[in-house]
């Protein structure tokens, strides 16, 4: 029984596919807990519908460089993002990347990328 869980765990990561990038210049995160509160902020703009093609980006200042947050629907087709799964994929950027990042999970383009200066 437990073959079979695994079996289908794996079978669904390979059907799902998933690429990252962290970016190897420009600014780094200043304090990483500011990124992930701005991030959850961002979240509550981003989540929602995207047709086919369609990209929504937010910005956000802090007192010492701005967090720029996109998603962008690579799909032939609408998909629905999920507060949640928002947060989730572009905390994976804040994360594991020093100077942001993009990653696209199942069709869609989530990229967090910290910059100097304003908004």
């Amino acid at each position: 029984m437990h073959y079979l869980k695994f079996l289908a765990a794996l079978t669904a990561l390979c059907v799902t596919s998933t690429s990252a990038t962290c970016f190897s210049s420009g600014a780094s995160w200043v304090g990483k807990d500011l990124a992930r509160e701005k991030l959850r902020d961002a979240c509550n703009e981003l989540d929602g519908t995207y047709d086919a093609g369609e990209v929504y980006s937010v910005c956000r200042d802090t007192p010492r460089q701005k967090y720029i947050f996109e998603v962008r629907n690579l799909n032939g087709n609408a998909v629905s993002l999920s507060y949640d799964a928002c947060v989730a994929n572009l905390k994976r950027q804040i994360d594991n990347c020093s100077r942001g990042g993009y990653e696209t999970f199942g069709g869609v383009r989530f990229k967090a990328d910290p910059n100097d200066g304003d908004c």
